[in-house]
Order: structure tokens, then C-alpha cells, then sequence
């Protein structure tokens, strides 16, 4: 009897979780989320299927066109690390991005160069890791071309990204977490 009555118990606070979880929504770049602030959460197992939107870090960045961006994981205000895995497939050939906030402690000099670095929409500095990997070698399904891959990931954000600025839609499943940073 107890053991169904926790059950029972477990359930109805797992769907009231659910409920919650999917009225809830945070705008990330123009972009909502349809179910979770991922600012609260330390843990996340998600499947979405997303609309690119203009980025709107180009006049930052000094960008002539605004790339089309989808923002799965969002930079942390907290400064934890996202750690993860994720696996997508997108309506056109795309780059998939990891972020990282690029603070040097000492600045790169000529002989040694920078990393490829641009800010974030709020200014915030930002290190790039563009995986081209996928991008370079589309998928051809009846003469169009598509993105797909699967890979690990750290970093302060993870993005989809579309340097040309076309709209692109990508379905992705993604399993995370925040973790803090070992000083």
C-alpha cells in the first residue's frame, strides 16, 4: 500500500512539474522557449524543433547581414559551464557553434594571433568554436541538402548558426548540464 500510494505521489508531481514546465517561457535572443527558463535549471534532457531568427549581434559585430541563429543553450548568467551532448538534423546546410566568454588574462599579440572571437547580442565577449564538420558535408535525401550530427560538447552556450542569414528550422535533441567552473 505504501509503495503505490508513493508512486501515486510521484506521478501526480512529475505531471505537475510537466504542467508548470510548459506554461513557463523565456525569451533567449528574440527567440522563447517553449517550456523551461534554462537559467534555473542544472540539468536538462530536451527534444525541440526550432525557427531561426536574425541575430542580433550584428551591428556589434560590425556584420553587413544578420546570421540566422537558433539558440538551444543559452550563455549563463550564473557562469556555470553547459557539458552535454546533442544530436540535430536542419532544413539546410548549417554550423553548429559552442561559445565560450573570452576574457584573456594576457592579450594575444600578433605573433600568436586571437581565437576567432565576436560579443554576444548583450556585448558580452564571446570565443567561437564553429564545427564544420557537419556543415561541409550535407546530407543529399531527394536532392536536398540537409544538416545533420551528433557530437559532445562544453562551453558557455551552443547555438545553430547560418552565417548567410537564410532562415533555416532544426530539430534537436540535447542532454546537459551546468556545472561550475574549477577555479
Amino acid at each position: 500500500m505504501k509503495v503505490t500510494i508513493t508512486i501515486i505521489t510521484l506521478l501526480i508531481f512529475s505531471i505537475s512539474c510537466t504542467i508548470l514546465l510548459n506554461h513557463y517561457t523565456t525569451p533567449v535572443n528574440g527567440q522563447t522557449s517553449n517550456t523551461i527558463d534554462l537559467q534555473k535549471l542544472t540539468s536538462i534532457t530536451i527534444q525541440n524543433t526550432s525557427l531561426s531568427v536574425p541575430a542580433s549581434s550584428a551591428k556589434i559585430n560590425n556584420q553587413s547581414m544578420p546570421h540566422a541563429i537558433v539558440v538551444a543553450l543559452p550563455i549563463r548568467e550564473d557562469g556555470r559551464l553547459w557539458i552535454g551532448s546533442v544530436t540535430y538534423t536542419a532544413s539546410k546546410p548549417i554550423e553548429v557553434e559552442v561559445l565560450h566568454k573570452y576574457h584573456p588574462i594576457v592579450k594575444p599579440d600578433a605573433e600568436h594571433g586571437e581565437p576567432s572571437n565576436a560579443k554576444w547580442y548583450d556585448g558580452t565577449p564571446i570565443a567561437v568554436s564553429t564545427m564544420t564538420m557537419f556543415s561541409n558535408t550535407p546530407v543529399t535525401i531527394t536532392d536536398k541538402p540537409y544538416s545533420v550530427g551528433s557530437f559532445s560538447f562544453i562551453g558557455t552556450a551552443l547555438l545553430f548558426h547560418k552565417t548567410n542569414g537564410q532562415p533555416f528550422t532544426v530539430t534537436y535533441s540535447l542532454d546537459a548540464i551546468a556545472k561550475n567552473v574549477t577555479k
